[in-house]
């Protein structure tokens, strides 16, 4: 029997309606679970239309590349960063831990977020009264901080000139004295110069104010730390007066001679960084008020120190951190904090940089 036009056409519309799962499913079932329709019917006069969902796209937990920055080591060599819990929350960031800031050359270790008490450490005899009271402070975000502080040649090559009085002609040849000194014959202290365990040979800048650190910030795009963030990473979860024995970790009164000397010299603290006590005295971010920290006895977040104010006679300068070669050696613990007007040079006085990720 011949089928007309209009049957061809109303058969084409049946086969359309019932879909093309009915007729696979009866010329192959086995492949009945890899078959996909486009429209499935409810009953064979509803077509009903199934909505095929987008696969979900896990989102990266990898964080975007630090363009200022070029990656020395991702993961922390956990012979510098002697602390365990410290190592394992770098790894969690999922940011590089040792980097170079392609802008000035200067070597920069990253600090993860944390909880540490800031002020007077327990039992510590030397403590001052603008150390009290000890009180919680939390780190929220991870930053880098120059391992070292900044030196003469970094400052030289970002600035144009030298304004340091410490200065010597080969900052090399000086080290080797000096280790010649503390008792190695001059073959060890040139093998021990140039080793690769080095991390510079030349001298911290100084005779900066804080107008000049900050200068030196914003041409280079990096930033100065506030006095919570230098603290914390200068305890490096320690929280004793200072890291070390005096004279191993820092360049201090007793035993610089009366001069400053070459950075990364003595021990570093749990975080990898060096001359965190010692050597020249740091400026932080901080305007200096002695007693701050009585507001903040219940615990802070991500202190900034206090607001400028004209009005207010107790805001003195500038917070130094650190201590140094010049003052007393009680001046080089992790608490210390001394207020200075930030237009004045010193030949005592350096800084180190900070930047956020």
């Amino acid at each position: 029997m011949r089928l007309g036009y209009s049957a061809i056409s109303m058969m084409l519309c049946l086969w359309a309606t019932l879909g093309a799962t009915s007729l696979a499913q009866k010329s192959d079932t086995s492949h009945q679970s890899a078959t996909t329709s486009v429209l499935a019917p409810a009953t064979v006069s509803t077509p009903v239309l199934i909505t095929q969902t987008a696969p979900v796209t896990k989102q990266s937990s990898e964080p975007a590349a630090l363009l200022w920055a070029e990656v020395i080591e991702q993961n922390p060599n956990p012979k510098v960063v002697t602390d365990p819990n410290l190592l394992q929350r770098i790894v969690d960031t999922k940011l590089p831990w040792r980097v170079k800031d392609k802008a000035t050359g200067i070597e920069m270790l990253l600090v993860p977020p944390g909880k540490f008490t800031m002020g007077m450490s327990s039992l510590d005899g030397d403590a001052q009264e603008n150390e009290k009271p000890a009180h919680p402070v939390k780190i929220s975000k991870p930053f880098y901080l120059g391992r070292t502080e900044v030196t003469q040649p970094q400052w030289v090559a970002a600035m144009g000139s030298n304004p340091s009085i410490c200065k010597v002609e080969n900052p090399n040849d000086a080290l080797i004295a000096m280790l010649m000194k503390d008792g190695l014959t001059k073959e060890e202290a040139q093998a021990k110069t140039s080793s690769a365990a080095m991390v510079d040979s030349t001298l911290a800048v100084d005779t900066i104010s804080w107008i000049d650190a900050q200068q030196f910030c914003d041409k280079t795009g990096l930033l100065l730390p506030t006095e919570a963030q230098w603290e914390y990473a200068c305890r490096a979860g320690n929280n004793q007066p200072r890291y070390g024995e005096l004279d191993a970790i820092a360049w201090n009164p007793g035993n610089a001679n009366k001069t400053s000397h070459a950075v990364g010299m003595k021990a570093a603290n749990a975080l990898g960084f060096y001359d965190m006590l010692g050597n020249v005295w740091e400026w932080t971010n901080d305007w200096y008020e002695g007693a701050y920290y009585k507001a903040s006895e219940k615990g802070v977040v991500d202190p900034q120190g206090p607001a400028e104010k004209t009005n207010r006679t107790d805001i003195t300068g500038r917070v130094l951190r650190g201590g140094g070669w010049v003052g007393f050696p009680y001046g080089c613990r992790a608490s210390y904090r001394y207020g200075y007007d930030p237009e004045r040079r010193y030949y005592f006085i350096g800084f180190r940089v900070a930047r956020n990720p």
